[in-house]
């Protein structure tokens, strides 16, 4: 719990382990807000209780530092606030939004068919009060329902985005961190439904499908092999199906297909292509070649520097010393043995040793000098999650590389979108993307200009 808590505040911040349709249920709008006020209370017992044995089991003994996490990331605990209910696989999904004094929180919890609690998340944002309109294709564009499966029991919906023209090249989408749908939707904003319309329109088939911890959020973490799962199994292998699936289409019968990777997905584009080998080229698209441990910390500091700026001396200590102690335990995952690897109480910055360890090995700039394929870099300026910090670390380590190209848009932030107005504090990042801010034109075309260049 701990772990994907951590990961969701502090990369892609688009995680959800369960959404499906709509629904309501007043009496899990009620357990969820009696379970809220045994966490507040710090009455473990009481929480535990309202668990089934696998929850049970695992949440015993986290309860407290749960809580207290919350609070040192958001703040005092305000109110609760808007809510909704979605059902998937038989479990229903009780959404509700937590405020507090320096962040808003979504609070999902996940119910049984008996009502017993099957699964806890947090993560930034929070529940709007209506839902917005699905939007229309643009003209120019149709689309087809595809699976991505990658042969490992976990066979994962998709759309084709294909030009009403001819397709002049392929592109497959891989998310950031974190369970995401097909559109990487995050509170206003869809990003990949934006990348998908916008390409197709100008001669580009986008493969986008939904992530593996979104759709079997429950199975992967009931698993006896989640305490050994890597980014293999959370995104690697579904994206190397999604490029066999792409290159196969009639459509693209002797044309080129490349990977697009976002936050995350952005530093392990070359990495994916170790697996595959049929992208003939990559976008990383406000990724970073620093590890992910190492992006955790820096926003934590900035988390830090924003309490201390704002007179909470005492917070900004606290998270000045956890960046400080977790650092130096991610300084030694390499040295980790399996069995300190895997122990579900070993965690670096809140996330698996084992899963970072794996990551530890992936040198995603050495990588992209070894193989040499077309690299487009592309970054925000107002990316307060993925920073010039980052962008200027791509120049560098890539300076040897035969075609390497960077862009920097200035005004565009960790969606790649142009938020209007007075930038919030990085603490309330969930108000910068409650605004829609679609992608600009002079990216798609920046895009799609590479593309075709290469696709020759």
């Amino acid at each position: 719990m701990r772990r994907l808590l951590t990961v969701g505040l502090c990369l892609m911040l688009a995680l959800s382990p369960l959404l499906a349709g709509a629904g309501e249920a007043p009496s899990r709008h009620a357990l969820s807000l009696e379970l809220l006020s045994h966490l507040q209370a710090e009455d473990e017992a009481a929480a535990l209780e309202m668990m089934d044995s696998a929850m049970r089991s695992a949440m015993a003994g986290q309860l407290k530092a749960l809580w207290a996490q919350l609070l040192a990331i958001g703040g005092e605990f305000v109110q609760a606030g808007a809510w909704r209910e979605s059902a998937q696989d038989g479990y229903q999904v009780l959404e509700l939004t937590l405020e507090f004094t320096r962040q808003r929180l979504i609070f999902r919890t996940v119910f049984d068919q008996e009502n017993l609690i099957a699964g806890l998340f947090f993560a930034p944002g929070e529940v709007p009060e209506e839902t917005p309109e699905k939007e229309a294709l643009p003209e120019g564009v149709r689309e087809e329902s595809v699976t991505v499966d990658a042969g490992l029991g976990f066979p994962l919906e998709g759309s084709l985005a294909l030009p009403e023209g001819d397709v002049l090249a392929g592109l497959v989408l891989v998310h950031g961190s974190g369970p995401s749908d097909r559109d990487e939707a995050i509170l206003a904003n869809a990003p990949f439904r934006y990348l998908a319309w916008g390409l197709a329109q100008r001669g580009i088939a986008v493969l986008r499908y939904d992530k593996r911890t979104l759709v079997y959020g429950r199975e992967i973490t009931q698993s006896p092999d989640y305490l050994r799962l890597t980014v293999d199994e959370e995104t690697a292998l579904d994206a190397v199906a999604a490029l066999k699936l792409l290159a196969d289409r009639p459509e693209l019968s002797g044309k080129k297909v490349f990977l697009l990777g976002h936050s995350l997905g952005g530093m392990l584009t070359a990495y994916i292509n170790t697996l595959s080998g049929q992208a003939a080229g990559y976008i990383n698209l406000a990724g970073s070649p620093r590890k992910l441990w190492e992006l955790s910390a820096s926003q934590n500091l900035l988390l830090a520097e924003e309490a201390r700026a704002a007179g909470d001396s005492q917070t900004a200590d606290n998270i000045q010393a956890l960046v400080t102690a977790e650092s130096e335990k991610a300084s030694g995952l390499l040295s980790l043995d399996d069995q300190t690897a895997a122990d579900p109480g070993y965690s670096v910055f809140g996330m698996s040793a084992w899963y970072l360890r794996h990551l530890e090995g992936i040198d995603a700039p050495a990588l992209h000098l070894a193989d040499g394929l077309p690299v487009l870099v592309l970054q925000g300026g107002r990316d307060r999650q993925v920073t010039l910090r980052d962008y200027g670390a791509w120049q560098e380590t890539l300076a040897g590389h035969p075609d390497a190209r960077f862009i920097l848009y200035p005004e565009l932030n960790h969606l790649l979108g142009r938020f209007e107005g007075e930038m919030p504090p990085f603490s309330q990042l969930t108000l910068e993307y409650s605004q829609r801010t679609p992608i600009p034109d002079e990216l798609l075309e920046d895009i799609a200009g590479w593309l075709k260049e290469r696709a020759q």
